[in-house]
């Protein structure tokens, strides 16, 4: 009974609709010609396909580790957000693996609102935390974990710009009805073509990109200053251990902190190269490849480019400065 008191209520407003759209078209044909071309070209945006902005190369650590290409893509249908104080939404593609000569390798896709690439490409901090948000999300949505490096490429895009729409959208494109509706069709009437509007807008629906937040991407928590991440496992069954570490807050004459310093105790690493460290404004992690990993977030927002680290392979102990901003 509800449903059909939906429909009723439904095509009354549509109704209304033509009836307002009739009389503009009789008392002011350039309104309504503004108001026809301003929402097709609102449509268009909507339907307009991903495009390629950035490629960056990081690892995926596996028990055989292999490469993974990342390519940034720019897409409408991403909303941008509301304000600077909310998260930034964005969604994601397949996971494909591709062969090329004896290299396996992996690909996958990560779209952002153009708006939002725009300012990552003024910045390199802002794009260095979309960088990073991305692959919070590929780890989280793929359960893999990757290496907290990363390479910025020459490219673009890694593979063709088809590959990349497919694993995004899961077909050609969605642009195509749109884009024929405004290509020399001027015959056809506007009834006919809000239907292709409609029926288009359904299509995607089914098909719609998942739209992620960073607020919907499993990441710990912060109960008190560090949160220690629990040993995880390979598929092989080899353990990775959270290594034991002291983490201490030095001060200023004033009691205010000038230095965070972290020591951690690496037994069985003999060399610096075996380490790898990544640290960003407020956390830090470290791998040992299939021995040890540590991520922490920290207690004070620190200065990520005048970081320094030390390894005494005597004591097997990795010691890292972290200036405070």
């Amino acid at each position: 009974m509800a449903t059909k008191q939906c429909k009723k209520e439904m095509l009354q407003q549509v109704n209304q609709l033509w009836s307002m759209l009739d009389d503009m078209s009789e008392s002011s044909p350039e309104a309504y010609q503004k108001f026809i071309r301003h929402h097709l070209e609102e449509g268009m945006k909507q339907f307009s396909p991903p495009e390629p902005h950035t490629c960056f190369q990081t690892r995926i650590l596996e028990l055989s580790e292999k490469l993974l290409y990342v390519n940034l893509c720019t897409w409408s249908r991403v909303p941008a957000p509301k304000s600077e104080s909310d998260p930034v939404p964005l969604g994601g593609g397949k996971l494909e693996e591709n062969v090329e000569g004896t290299e396996i390798y992996s690909v996958t896709d990560v779209a952002y609102n153009p708006e939002v690439l725009k300012k990552g490409s003024e910045n390199p901090v802002e794009r260095d935390q979309l960088i990073r948000l991305a692959m919070k999300y590929i780890e989280e949505q793929h359960c893999i974990r990757l290496s907290h490096s990363y390479t910025l490429l020459k490219d673009k895009l890694k593979g063709s710009k088809k590959q990349m729409k497919q694993r995004l959208t899961g077909k050609a494109g969605p642009a195509q009805t749109a884009m024929e509706m405004t290509s020399g069709e001027s015959g056809i009437s506007l009834l006919q073509q809000l239907t292709r509007l409609k029926s288009a807008d359904e299509e995607n629906e089914e098909n719609k990109l998942p739209i992620r937040l960073p607020s919907d991407i499993g990441h710990p928590k912060k109960p008190g200053l560090i949160e220690e991440i629990s040993s995880t496992e390979f598929e092989g069954g080899n353990k990775v251990e959270t290594p034991k570490y002291e983490l201490l807050l030095i001060k200023d004459e004033n009691a205010k902190t000038k230095t965070i310093q972290l020591k951690v105790e690496l037994p069985g690493v003999s060399s610096a190269a075996e380490c790898d460290l990544s640290v960003s404004k407020d956390d830090l992690v470290i791998d040992v490849a299939e021995k040890f990993r540590l991520q922490l977030d920290l207690p004070e927002n620190i200065s990520e480019d005048i970081v320094t680290a030390k390894f005494n392979k005597k004591a097997h102990v990795l010691s890292v400065g972290m200036p405070i901003k």
